[in-house]
């Protein structure tokens, strides 16, 4: 991620231009009017639809691990893909990486549910409507686009709402890397081109003003069929962020007890740099914080 006091490309100029003059600058740390609390942290150093009931479809690369018969396996929500769960190795290994994907350490994972794109526009304007959620900032998306300008309170409510939770850091990343330790979610060879993902590449992002209609990069899926893992939009996890790892074994961690940012993952159409792409990736933010950039993906316990 960034180091300390920078921050990723803004929009500040083409929002001004636009007359959406709210949509918060990347490079400028606002505050809380009523307690003065930093709205972002940036802790790194560097080195859906309605509910419905539908079959979750078979793993799809070697990257995913061997599960029962199709017809066995438990049930997940419309929309969301059953990840079997296993063992992986977290984080990276010593000597690539960046200091806060350290040290790499083994995970135990039960069998979970996650969407298979992050919500988007449609979707959390129903919450909105059901009065279960609040409108985000401003944003430049519509539709199907992924939704955006939501903090970290936002986002788990809305995954509350439509029955799920957000993910864990494991789950995030177990979902992108399988049990292989891929880079990204389609392997191990670098972005070169839009074809995977929606990202900066050389001086204009792949989808234009904003990210991508959500699926539309489905040779960069995930083992698990899982898409925009790496791109589009960066996504809120569940777990506070810590600057390492503990390196013991972990059986559904759940992360740190407490902190002063939550972790988001997966890049963003707005970065132009390879390694924020990776699965491994990490950044801390304030839980307050929201950003053009930013959304959401859910997870759901499965039901047999």
């Amino acid at each position: 991620m960034i180091p300390p006091g920078a921050r990723r490309p803004s929009l500040l100029l083409l929002a001004t231009a636009l007359g959406l003059g709210c949509i918060f600058s990347a490079r400028r740390a606002a505050t809380d009017a009523a307690d003065g609390a930093p709205r972002w942290i940036a802790l790194r150093e560097r080195a859906p639809s309605d509910g419905g009931v539908a079959d979750a479809p078979a793993p799809r690369s070697p990257g995913a691990p061997a599960v029962v018969d199709r017809a066995t396996l438990p049930r997940c929500p419309e929309g969301s893909l059953y990840v079997p769960g296993g063992r992986f190795s977290m984080g990276s290994p010593e000597g690539q990486g960046a200091p806060d994907e350290h040290p790499q350490h083994t995970v135990l994972l039960r069998g979970y549910c996650l969407d298979r794109t992050e919500v988007t526009v449609d979707a959390y304007t129903r919450c909105v409507r059901a009065g279960a959620c609040t409108r985000p900032v401003a944003t430049l998306q519509e539709g199907a686009q992924p939704v955006s300008g939501v903090d970290w309170g936002q986002s788990d409510a809305f995954c509350r709402y439509v029955g799920g939770r957000l993910p864990t850091e494991a789950e995030w990343e177990f979902a992108a890397r399988g049990t292989d330790g891929r880079r990204y979610p389609w392997g191990n060879d670098d972005p070169a081109s839009c074809e995977r993902l929606d990202w900066t590449f050389g001086s204009e992002s792949c989808g234009g003003v904003g990210p991508s209609t959500v699926g539309t990069h489905p040779t960069g899926a995930s083992p698990f069929g899982v898409l925009d893992l790496s791109g589009n939009v960066w996504e809120w996890t569940a777990d506070w962020y810590a600057r390492s790892y503990d390196a013991a074994l972990q059986e559904n961690p759940a992360g740190p007890a407490e902190g002063s940012a939550r972790v988001t993952r997966g890049g963003g159409f707005n970065n132009d740099q390879v390694e924020r792409q990776r699965a491994t990736f990490r950044e801390g933010q304030h839980p307050n914080f929201h950003d053009y950039d930013l959304g959401v993906r859910c997870a759901y316990d499965p039901s047999s």
